[in-house]
């Protein structure tokens, strides 16, 4: 099909005098030649008329005032010709392309026209998603879903807990940039999840976005404009395994080429900000492909030494010509931020280097400290460290086989005395607390502090990871005074919504967690009670939901010895793994044991693991008969642990939220039963409720209720084809959820933090 002319027409009439004054302005500021200076605009929706959900959006009529200055005032060009033009340095002065990101039916309606009718050139990148997906674009759905959403009572996910009334455009307004904004950086399925979960809230008609196809793709090609490929769903390529990214980068390209029977030579990364959007790798994943030119976000012009896989591009919205005229001036001045794609690079392909620091950390059991032990076992070689302890400060003692556990890991581990005080009784006076502050508390954190110095010098750390909150802050604060490291502050979950105790640093949450770069949080209940307790804006929350390492949980057979060596043949086996506290909800699985043990005498219920409420338990076992249906196994090694999650037939833990607050983060150990191929029942509390999909991966419950609890159990126990759809839903979501997973979104975390100093 022959193509449109789409030569500059006179522009609009203007003041010769003004016009020839800012073209003198922009030649000298970009000249002809070797030495041109290449501007690239970038713009996404052009509507008619302002959206009241979207005020920062740009409208028709002012778009048309910007392409009369630009037609009047500079040289247009098409993308392909500018490239070329600019490494042969044979520009014209002045020169400018147009871009624009994503696809909306207002390309076709709105901004094709405009165009024509001055006869601008432009290049239309496309996500190829949408164009047989009735859904659309991700934000476009967030806005319509926000538009339909009731004033009150909604649930909202990843941390956005306060916005419990929106009786107002203002503060549906402010949920949609913020959602749009904590999204971007999600994964593709999380955030999909997320944009149903507010659809399924609607309390009108959706109204979605106007739809933009293959026949708007076509069009636009047919009419003269270069189509170029922005990926297939718009993920943030950092965010991706390098398969998924070529996937995207690759998939796209096919499918333009298909649509308009022609080449598609030009990319635009997603989001498109250098190092933190996207990385040296897949700049060479896009020459890889067969693309000839790339596109990010970064502000500044291209000139002959720029990567032309790295062109900068940015968004003049001035509302005079005096305004449009000074940032485009300003953005001539400045220089283009790139990624170096040749070189050797580090040995684990990344930046970082990450000083983890925290008490609760294996040899020692609990849900924490597995955490940290799989992310260190996934992170890339080199970029990860352990600063832990070597004594207990719950006992005082030192902790068991440490120095085997050192010896096998394929981290480095440094360990000192202490990381934080002992756990005492609360002091009788204030006496014995400012005794115990000068004397123990203050030497204690000066050693630490030194130890963790001396690290950060010796091995060149940039971030610094604290796994306690309450005791361990404190001390990031001061290193990152200290030396300029980046502060990441993990949390769970309890410590957020567990009344603090005073003596120093117990009620300072709330600045210590102000005072982080960023805080990982482990699911959406933590992300609430940050912004809801702490008032924590959500863009500086990193939602990372615990993985479970489906290396070493997997499915296997019972395990014959250990059936034999407790008296279980042919018994129905319920186990709960957990340290013995009161939030865990094992007394009341005892409680629901004793009704459960009049109906039947086939059940067994083992409970793994040691704590404070043993003494109780073994009391009420004893109390109500249930020596021969409830067995406290106490601690077991690894090995142990993965024998009696394969021998059980369900894994039970119905968490409550006990009175002072205290509960369940997420309960990570529910995933790991269901990598085992295990149906699993939680309790209708903290986050728990994420990590259990209830009636797909097993079912929740009231905590507090004993015949509740009971009535999930025999349900499950009574109806295999149940207990098998939970298992094998729960297996998919673990295999879903794993520790690489984890490990991925924390690297990248990190980089992003590290992002602005990189070069």
């Amino acid at each position: 099909m022959a193509m449109r002319d789409l030569r500059p027409a006179p522009a609009r009439a203007s003041s010769p005098l003004r016009s020839g004054l800012i073209q003198s302005v922009f030649s000298l500021l970009s000249p002809a030649g070797r030495a041109g200076r290449l501007s690239l605009l970038l713009f996404h929706k052009i509507p008619r008329h302002a959206d009241p959900l979207t005020p920062g959006e740009p409208t028709l009529a002012g778009f048309e005032r910007l392409l009369d200055f630009l037609a009047a005032n500079t040289n247009v060009m098409p993308l392909a010709e500018a490239t070329a033009a600019l490494q042969c340095g044979s520009l014209p002065s002045r020169p400018v392309v147009l871009t624009f990101d994503d696809g909306y039916e207002e390309w076709v309606q709105n901004i094709a026209p405009a165009l024509l009718q001055r006869r601008l050139p432009a290049t239309f990148f496309v996500t190829t998603g949408q164009l047989t997906d009735r859904d659309g674009l991700w934000h476009e759905r967030i806005t319509a879903a926000v538009r339909a959403l009731p004033d009150s009572q909604v649930a909202l996910p990843f941390g956005f807990g306060g916005f419990v009334q929106l009786d107002s455009l203002d503060k549906r307004s402010r949920l949609v940039r913020e959602l749009q904004e904590r999204l971007k950086y999600a994964p593709v399925r999380e955030r999909l999840e997320a944009i149903a979960l507010l659809e399924a809230q609607a309390c009108r008609p959706l109204a979605p976005a106007g739809r933009f196809d293959t026949g708007a793709v076509r069009e636009l090609h047919s009419l003269g404009f270069e189509i170029g490929a922005h990926t297939v769903h718009h993920p943030i390529l950092n965010e991706c395994t390098l398969a998924e990214a070529r996937e995207e980068i690759g998939r796209c390209k096919e499918e333009l080429e298909s649509i308009i029977g022609g080449r598609v030579d030009s990319f635009a990364y997603p989001n498109g900000r250098p190092g933190t959007d996207f990385g040296s790798e897949h700049v060479d994943l896009v020459r890889a492909c067969g693309y000839r030119s790339a596109v990010t976000t970064s502000t500044g012009t291209a000139t002959r030494s720029t990567d032309p896989f790295q062109l900068p591009r940015f968004s003049p919205w001035g509302q005079s010509d005096a305004a449009v005229t000074v940032q485009l001036a300003r953005n001539m001045l400045g220089k283009a931020r790139t990624l170096t794609t040749a070189g050797p690079a580090p040995s684990s392909g990344t930046e970082v280097r990450c000083l983890l620091m925290a008490s609760t950390f294996p040899p020692v059991h609990g849900g924490s400290a597995v955490v940290y032990e799989n992310l260190c076992e996934q992170m890339p070689a080199g970029s990860i460290r352990v600063l832990t302890a070597s004594d207990s400060y719950i006992t005082g003692k030192e902790i068991e086989d440490w120095r085997e556990h050192d010896r096998a890991v394929s981290y480095p581990v440094d360990r000192i005395a202490l990381l934080r005080p002992r756990l005492e009784a609360a002091p009788a006076n204030l006496a014995v607390s400012l005794y115990r502050l000068v004397c123990k508390d203050v030497p204690l954190y000066l050693r630490a502090l030194a130890r963790a110095a001396r690290l950060i010098r010796e091995h060149r750390i940039n971030v610094i990871c604290i796994g306690e909150l309450v005791s361990g802050t404190m001390l990031g604060i001061a290193l990152r005074k200290m030396f300029g490291c980046k502060l990441i502050v993990y949390v769970h979950g309890e410590e957020i919504t567990t009344v603090g105790s005073g003596r120093m640093y117990g009620n300072r949450r709330k600045k210590y967690l102000h005072a982080a770069d960023k805080v990982v949080a482990v699911s959406s209940f933590t992300c609430d009670a940050l912004t809801g307790q702490m008032d924590l804006p959500p863009d500086r929350i990193t939602l990372i939901p615990n993985g479970v390492d489906t290396v070493r949980f997997t499915p296997g057979e019972p395990d014959a010895a250990l059936i034999a060596r407790h008296g279980l043949t042919g018994k129905k086996i319920i186990l709960t793994v957990g340290r013995l506290v009161e939030r865990k909800g094992i007394d009341m699985t005892v409680e629901a044991m004793r009704l459960i043990a009049a109906r039947r005498d086939d059940i067994h219920y083992l409970v793994v693991g040691d704590g404070e409420l043993r003494p109780r338990l073994e009391q009420k076992i004893a109390e109500y008969g249930l020596e021969t249906h409830v067995t406290l196994v106490g601690k077991v090694d690894d090995d142990a642990l993965l024998r009696y999650l394969r021998s059980s037939d369900l894994f039970v833990m119905p968490n409550r939220t006990m009175p002072d607050g205290d509960t369940e983060g997420f309960g990570l150990v529910f995933r790991e039963a269901n990598a085992c191929h295990k149906p699993v029942i939680g309790g209708r509390a903290g986050g728990a409720v994420e990590a259990v999909h209830d009636g797909k991966s097993g079912l929740l419950v009231d905590g507090y209720q004993p015949a509740e609890i009971a009535a999930a159990i025999e349900r499950i126990l009574s109806d295999p084809q149940l207990a098998h759809s939970l298992a094998d839903y729960g297996l998919r979501l673990a295999h879903d959820n794993n520790t690489a997973a984890v490990a991925r979104q924390f690297l990248r975390t990190c980089e992003r933090l590290l992002a602005p100093e990189r070069r």
